[in-house]
């Protein structure tokens, strides 16, 4: 359904290799470890419960591990291979001008300043939903202390003077004669996608632990094996690293934002997919439940409804490590470097392939107690939807386009992809870079 690159030729093995992944998936998954260890350890000791104790919001304490991991086992790569890519010098060019990290933190303040007033005045942002979030917040507040430390690191670092902090802090204080305004669009735009990601994935990662949880809590050992435990961790694992992706963007392991989408289009796409805009847009323009589900559809044939929710699992599987593949750098609508290892290996876009595929088993809109008619009705829908996904795609390879290494790995995939005979089938799922990319 998805943007897969494809040929109709077989592999060519003189072909360039795969382009090297900005993460490492092995260590990414070490760091899935240590999340999923600090998580159940949190689960026994507190239960579901977001509020614990002294801790706010307890889910920090597996992003911590997975962050830490994940850092500590890329640490000798980021500073030998991707600080130079990234801006930054491997020594130190002097000693830290306390002006520039002065206006560097008047551009922080500034930045959390109008952040928190449009929080304040949004209606959305007032209700309890988003209690998680500022639990968090607060758990999060004690590293406010290291950002002067980090400010004066990178002031020497930096290969060149000015970065979004510095060119935002000059504008709040009103120094516009010398300001970058490329530098502040990126700035604002890179900080609305995580203003506007970050409560959300933090409100859905304190109901999945609480799924979890419940799952595993009515079946016990056996729960391990269950359909509801296994689906609701692998959401769990996801919206885990999602948050961690929109909390660590920052030069200290490279997984600042390059660019962010451009267009309009990328932008709805992509927004229209969560909250509060589905809402809207599943309820009154996109509803393809019906009736039944796979599970009760499937109830008279245990043994075909066991393999059916496998199937499921195993999609929900391939999601999940799609986002674990992205490590510390996972965010919507911006390039943090380019993956192309984990689930990324085979295709450009495995995770949303395996999303709208597991949505397709999961509702079964092919199937209604109302006829043949409204079955018909659903699949269309669903098939909008999958558009909706198709856009989102293709919106994104436009934007990374315009760097070579996404490219290089668009070709490699076009050559050597699992999926790349589609393309000869579907010539529209083929990978169609930029003339300026070209």
């Amino acid at each position: 359904m998805l943007s897969i690159v494809a040929n109709r030729n077989s592999p060519d093995t003189t072909a360039p290799r795969r382009p090297e992944s900005a993460t490492n998936f092995y260590v990414n998954l070490l760091g899935l470890a240590a999340g999923l260890a600090a998580l159940f350890g949190v689960l026994h000791a507190y239960g579901p419960d977001p509020q614990y104790g002294s801790i706010p919001y307890a889910p920090a304490v597996p992003c911590l591990a997975v962050a830490m991991v994940i850092a500590a086992g890329s640490w000798r790569r980021i500073t030998r291979y991707q600080w130079g890519a990234g801006g930054l010098a491997r020594d130190a060019r002097g000693a830290w001008n306390a002006g520039r990290v002065a206006v560097r933190l008047a551009g922080l303040v500034a930045t959390l300043g109008l952040i928190a007033f449009i929080y304040w005045l949004l209606p959305e942002y007032a209700g309890n939903f988003y209690r998680p979030f500022w639990n968090y917040l607060k758990t999060l507040s004690p590293v406010l202390l290291l950002v002067p430390f980090y400010f004066a690191w990178i002031d020497t670092r930096l290969a060149e003077e000015e970065d979004e902090y510095l060119a935002f802090g000059r504008l709040a204080l009103g120094r516009r004669h010398d300001v970058n305004y490329a530098l502040i669009r990126r700035h604002l735009l890179g900080w609305t996608v995580k203003g506007f990601f970050l409560p959300l994935m933090t409100v859905y990662l304190v109901n999945e632990i609480a799924a979890t949880y419940n799952a595993y809590g009515s079946g016990g050992i056996a729960a391990i094996a269950n359909y509801e435990f296994l689906y609701h961790l692998m959401f769990a694992i996801d919206v885990l690293f999602c948050v961690v992706g929109y909390t660590c963007t920052t030069r200290l392991f490279d997984s600042h934002i390059r660019s962010v989408e451009p267009t309009m289009l990328g932008w709805a796409a992509a927004l229209i997919c969560y909250q509060p805009f589905y809402s809207v847009i599943g309820q009154f323009y996109l509803q393809y439940q019906g009736d039944l589900y796979w599970d009760s559809w499937l109830q008279q044939w245990p043994s075909l409804r066991s393999g059916w929710g496998a199937v499921i699992i195993v999609l929900l599987t391939v999601y999940t490590l799609s986002t674990v593949a992205f490590g510390v750098r996972f965010s919507n609508l911006t390039h943090r470097g380019i993956i192309t290892g984990g689930p990324y290996r085979f295709s450009k876009h495995p995770a949303y392939l395996s999303k709208n595929l597991s949505w397709w088993l999961i509702s079964v809109p092919f199937v209604s107690g109302q006829g043949a008619a409204v079955a018909f009705r659903h699949c269309c829908l669903l098939l909008l939807l999958n558009l909706v996904y198709y856009i989102r795609a293709r919106t994104e390879e436009r934007h990374l386009s315009w760097d070579p290494n996404y490219v290089a790995y668009a070709e490699w995939i076009d050559r050597h992809g699992a999926l790349r005979r589609l393309g000869a089938l579907f010539p529209f799922l083929k990978y169609r870079a930029p003339r300026a990319s070209r």
